[in-house]
């Protein structure tokens, strides 16, 4: 552990966490009561906060001049925020707290041994997040031991004893202890990814593989029984954001659906987004509704899981029943917020990723990946039946599966065409690499009476 100047060090701009003025006013007394008993992590590169922003400024602001750090090195940026939404994810913490056998005096310890601890919980999923951070990066995190119970730290511990490596520990005298709690169990912020740049394109990272050796996804499970009882020569069907179009093409080619069409935004190849295809699937659906007006069945397969903005929520669901004639089904589904939080706080670990997730108030978390940006949007059920209502859908089949829900759905409600207008505006210009967008709004708006 060494000591480093705050003049010597600087925030990072994608720091996720957004604090409330009396939230502040705490930490302040935090550390004017405990002292910083939990180091920061900077960045021995470019002297970058990873992780302590809060109490760093809060430092600050009653006139401490530095604080206790360690340091990681050689690490890239999207390890950098990862160690930031790990180290910020105190909630994780076990339930049950380890046991320490060697209590020391007050202060700052870099060589504790893990045999010096009884580990009683821990949260595998998190574990395994620090193992490869610091296997990776450096051992740059902290235990706090009061009396003999390690207060917080202990999926630390766990990782520190899987990967052979000293704890790092803090030890803070027993008189302390209920200002400990007090000061630890406050909410100092949120996590607010609102600062974060939007690249609508980055988008389909967040999408589920459509795996070719699988039959159908769950939601066409769903819908296919329904398609089943449709004349396959007259039914309209369409799949808005199909990816590469393998359930679309299904339908249309070995099941014989002849009206079945698809269109995907970022159609994703070996060098990067196919513009000109995306360019392509909007003509022919132009030309479908031409030809045919809208559509019986909309499908949307896990493409609301992939918005990153509350617009682009609304534009996808209200495009969705703009494309759908009334009393047409409308197929949707997407993640589910409860489970995925079920699952974070879950002590186990089925995955070789990085698994732990890190909500906003809106449910979206972000995603580094590839050295951009994305994000996933999360839905309680409350979320899901309130979408439902406000989009005038009528459910006639509800599942959930694996963290997600699938939905079937009546069209019972036409919206004002500026509605209509705003979604399409949206949707067919969103934004491409190189500063391009696909700017085909004015032909959709045009083709349903919009201008």
């Amino acid at each position: 552990m060494e000591y480093v100047k705050f003049t010597d060090i600087k925030p990072a701009d994608y720091n996720p966490r957004r604090i409330s003025d009396s939230a502040f006013a705490e930490l302040k007394g935090s550390l004017k009561t405990l002292g910083f008993i939990l180091p920061i992590i900077v960045n021995r590169e470019n002297m970058t906060i990873v992780a302590g922003h809060q109490r760093t400024k809060a430092a600050m602001a009653i006139g401490l001049t530095e604080a206790p750090c360690y340091y990681v090195s050689g690490i890239d940026i999207e390890s950098e925020v990862r160690f930031n939404q790990v180290h910020n994810g105190i909630e994780l913490e076990p339930d049950i707290h380890s046991e320490c056998l060697n209590v020391r005096a007050p202060g700052f310890y870099d060589d504790i041994s893990a045999e010096d601890f009884i580990i009683k919980d821990s949260k595998a999923t998190i574990v395994k997040d620090m193992c490869q951070l610091m296997v990776n990066y450096g051992n740059a995190l902290c235990a706090i031991v009061i009396g003999s119970e390690c207060v917080f730290g202990n999926n630390y511990i766990k990782a520190a004893k899987i990967t052979g490596m000293p704890i790092h520990c803090c030890f803070v005298e027993e008189s302390k202890r209920s200002m400990f709690e007090y000061y630890f169990k406050q909410d100092y912020g949120v996590f607010s990814y609102d600062h974060i740049e939007r690249g609508d394109f980055v988008q389909g990272l967040a999408q589920p593989p459509r795996l070719k050796v699988l039959p159908w996804s769950c939601l066409y499970e769903i819908a296919v029984p329904h398609l089943q009882n449709e004349d396959r020569k007259s039914v309209k069907v369409f799949d808005f954001g199909c990816g590469k179009a393998q359930y679309i093409t299904k339908l249309h080619k070995q099941l014989g659906y002849r009206n079945a069409i698809g269109l995907e935004f970022f159609n994703h190849n070996t060098v990067g987004i196919s513009v000109e295809h995306g360019q392509e699937m909007v003509d022919d659906f132009i030309a479908f509704v031409k030809a045919n007006g809208k559509f019986d069945y909309v499908i949307c397969d896990a493409v609301i899981n992939s918005v990153n903005t509350q617009e682009a929520e609304d534009a996808v669901l209200m495009c969705l029943n703009l494309f759908c004639k009334m009393g047409g089904k409308i197929f949707i589904s997407g993640r589910n917020l409860e489970y995925m939080k079920q699952q974070t706080e879950a002590n186990r670990n089925t995955t070789p990723m990085m698994s732990i997730n890190f909500f906003d108030e809106n449910g979206l978390t972000a995603i580094m990946k590839q050295g951009q940006w994305f994000f996933q949007k999360f839905l309680t059920d409350e979320d899901v039946d309130k979408i439902i209502k406000r989009m005038g859908f009528d459910v006639f089949v509800r599942k959930k599966s694996s963290g997600y829900f699938f939905i079937g759905a009546y069209k019972t409600k036409d919206f004002p065409k500026e509605e209509y207008a705003k979604a399409v505006d949206y949707e067919f210009n969103l934004k491409l690499p190189n500063n391009r967008r696909y700017n085909r709004h004015g032909d959709v708006k045009e083709l349903f009476g919009l201008i």
